[in-house]
């Protein structure tokens, strides 16, 4: 069973970017809080892009019904068709902090798994690649980002 992810960093506008490219894909989403367990149905940019900055856990409407849980009510990240959606963030210095995208069920849900990919081809269309640290950033940040990747603050640069 493999995962994937497609890590990024961007600013306001990458991430309606990210959210539009969501909402088009899957059609309408169920949008639940990582850890709280509370679900709330999007069927608008608008409303995803203004009520959702914390880490949630997104799927199609369309496979609510696949959902299963654990006897304590927690959903296995690995045996849902679930992606898990970190956005990215800016600190007060002006550095990008990363944001991710994963889908970890790998082949349990082949449909979901080429519409996943599918999403992760049309989002690096919309960024640009450091070669050094093979990173993707938006290119609504421009050519040039301060970001942070583990214990390190870099300096990447569209080339």
């Amino acid at each position: 069973m493999r995962s994937m992810q497609f890590c990024y960093f961007a600013d306001k506008k990458g991430e309606e970017i990210v959210r539009k490219e969501l909402l088009e894909t899957l059609g309408s989403l169920l949008v639940m809080k990582y850890l709280s367990g509370t679900d709330n149905i999007v069927e608008d940019t608008v409303n995803f892009v203004s009520n959702f900055s914390e880490r949630s856990l997104i799927t199609s409407t369309d496979v609510k019904n696949y959902l299963t849980t654990d006897e304590n009510g927690h959903l296995n990240l690995f045996n849902n068709p679930v992606i898990e959606y970190k956005p990215s963030k800016i600190k007060d210095e002006g550095i990008y902090l990363e944001g991710r995208l994963a889908y970890f069920a790998g082949d349990k849900y082949p449909e979901l798994k080429k519409i996943v990919q599918s999403l992760f081809r049309k989002l690096k269309k919309y960024c640009w690649k450091d070669k050094q640290w093979q990173i993707w950033v938006f290119e609504t940040v421009g050519d040039e980002a301060t970001v942070f990747i583990p214990n390190r603050i870099v300096s990447l640069k569209k080339q």
